[in-house]
């Protein structure tokens, strides 16, 4: 479930009222979650709140291909071309994002997914389902309104992980101290996406007409701005 980045060559930094609600929040912030998948498939979405010196370097590196890969497919992201490796590190993880795995229990190699789930040796290709971060949409005196980038990998699409990390983000998001999610730029044609958010109750706020060239459209694609309230905020998930 990609979602759009905002310029990656901007830079926002943690609001000091952000930096309380992660501190007074830690224990709920920093506990994974676990689910599953629509298959049945058991997953855990760990939190990363140590930034990418906390995660194995096999794990980003793989990241950083997928991202890559997406970027280049021209459909879901408005770059044209792919951040390095080093900037896609700081970029994603740099201030709070979750890594979803299948739990190693179902692979049959622990019992019980521990510090071991995160360790160099796993099969990411097998084993990784995706990542999102969370991060200001604006500076100052707006910074409670967040934003978040998705990225689903190559091989596990259409299975549903896209509404687990969603219902993850909308689990996070409030917990950072967040009060309004934006989206700024989900495009029209990427269907799968819009129906998530549409499901997660986020609401179409606006639209850009002609917003984007896309590979996957002769004519200029429509972008909209989605939105949703997180404050005092079921996630109710329509059928």
């Amino acid at each position: 479930m990609p979602a759009i980045l905002e310029d990656p060559s901007t830079t926002i930094s943690t609001p000091p009222s952000l930096s309380l609600s992660l501190k007074s929040n830690l224990p709920q912030i920093t506990t994974p979650i676990k689910t599953t998948l629509k298959s049945g498939v058991p997953v855990t979405l760990y939190p990363v709140t140590s930034g990418p010196s906390s995660l194995p370097q096999t794990l980003i590196r793989f990241l950083h291909r997928e991202f890559s890969t997406e970027i280049e497919r021209g459909c879901t992201y408005p770059m044209e071309e792919a951040m390095g490796a080093e900037r896609f590190k700081e970029y994603w993880f740099g201030m709070f994002a979750v890594v979803a795995l299948i739990d190693l229990d179902y692979s049959g190699a622990l019992s019980e997914p521990g510090n071991e789930a995160l360790s160099e040796d796993r099969d990411w290709e097998k084993e990784c389902l995706g990542t999102f971060y969370v991060k200001p949409n604006y500076p100052g005196r707006c910074s409670h309104v967040c934003n978040a980038g998705f990225l689903t990998t190559g091989a596990v699409r259409n299975q549903g992980v896209g509404m687990v990390m969603g219902k993850a983000y909308l689990h996070f998001a409030p917990l950072l101290g967040y009060k309004y999610s934006v989206f700024n730029l989900v495009f029209e044609n990427n269907v799968a996406s819009v129906k998530i958010w549409e499901k997660l109750g986020f609401d179409v706020i606006g639209r850009v007409p002609g917003a984007a060239r896309l590979a996957n459209s002769e004519k200029l694609v429509d972008a909209l701005i989605i939105g949703k309230d997180l404050v005092d905020k079921e996630v109710v998930v329509e059928e």
